[in-house]
């Protein structure tokens, strides 16, 4: 197998100890003929602009470019779908580390299934590197069954993913909204018939940041998702025009007040459940039941889950 892969990754304000995880991580794959092509998007930030550059001296298999300005993630890894140059592309996030063949058995796995787009289960690692709980994920593993459960949410780990470059550029690449890009995509080639899978192992470890989504952001995650999910149930692409129109309408706040009552009960839910009270976090969890429709979705969702797990025995 002689495949070019082009791996595909923007950097931030990632701590330099992560950045270098990551890289190395990558340069030290078993599945040698790779392009590394990172997106610096903070030109202000020399220390990793430093970094990157001596890296690239040391392996010309990097390819560096660095934003005027700070644009985001999706608009990053589109500057870096262009630069490309192999007919793969996988993905990779500067605080995350790959495991040495995971190239290797993801392209494997790719070509074999004749598939377009693959992920991998995971191990979550915190901050300094330790594997949480063992934190081994259990995803589906079929086409079939992803296209189910994307009626419910992401189920390809977006740092995991490896496609053929042909999905990118023939979908029209990532659309500019502000979150949950990657899974605005997923469902737009799932209802385009292009195959999914993931890779029973977990070959990538990814980090838990405590501090990496502010509630402002989860809200409008959140919103996005839904949005989403809707029209990929009804059998339709999603765009960002459309999304705008909802959320600053009157069921777009709507939803976002929903949304802002339902964390701020999350949140209280659990710290009764850390402090094994148990009398209130039932009491509040059924009071919010009873009174909140995203409650009743969460539910519903954890519910829809679980039925995909028993049909589905790939699971297990």
């Amino acid at each position: 197998m002689n495949e070019r892969i082009s791996v595909i990754m923007s950097v931030y304000h990632e701590p330099l100890a992560w950045v270098d995880q990551a890289v190395s991580s990558i340069l030290d794959q078993t599945y040698k003929d790779i392009e590394f092509i990172i997106i610096i998007d903070d030109p202000d930030n020399t220390t990793i602009i430093d970094y990157i550059v001596n890296r690239k001296q040391q392996d010309n298999r990097i390819t560096v470019y660095i934003n005027e300005r700070n644009i985001g993630l999706a608009a990053s890894l589109n500057i870096a779908i262009g630069l490309a140059k192999g007919d793969y592309i996988a993905r990779m996030d500067a605080d995350d580390i790959s495991e040495s063949d995971r190239l290797a058995c993801q392209m494997e796995y790719l070509i074999s299934q004749d598939l377009d787009l693959i992920g991998c289960n995971i191990r979550r690692i915190d901050e300094s590197g330790k594997i949480i709980n063992d934190g081994k994920t259990c995803l589906p593993l079929s086409d079939e069954a992803i296209k189910q459960y994307l009626k419910i949410g992401n189920i390809i780990m977006h740092p995991t993913w490896l496609a053929r470059k042909a999905v990118y550029t023939d979908m029209g690449l990532y659309r500019n909204f502000p979150a949950a890009q990657d899974y605005e995509f997923l469902t737009r080639i799932a209802l385009a018939g292009y195959r999914l899978g993931n890779l029973r192992e977990p070959k990538l470890r990814y980090r838990i940041n405590a501090g990496s989504i502010s509630g402002t952001k989860k809200i409008l995650q959140k919103s996005i998702q839904s949005f989403v999910r809707q029209n990929y149930i009804a059998g339709r692409q999603s765009s960002a025009e459309d999304f705008y129109a909802f959320f600053n309408g009157d069921a777009g706040r709507k939803k976002q007040e929903n949304l802002e009552r339902f964390y701020k009960n999350y949140e209280r839910r659990y710290k009764y459940f850390r402090n094994r009270k148990w009398r209130m976090y039932f009491i509040i969890g059924v009071n919010a039941f009873l009174k909140s429709g995203e409650e009743r979705v969460w539910l519903a969702d954890a519910v829809r889950a679980k039925l995909l797990r028993m049909r589905y025995k790939e699971y297990h």
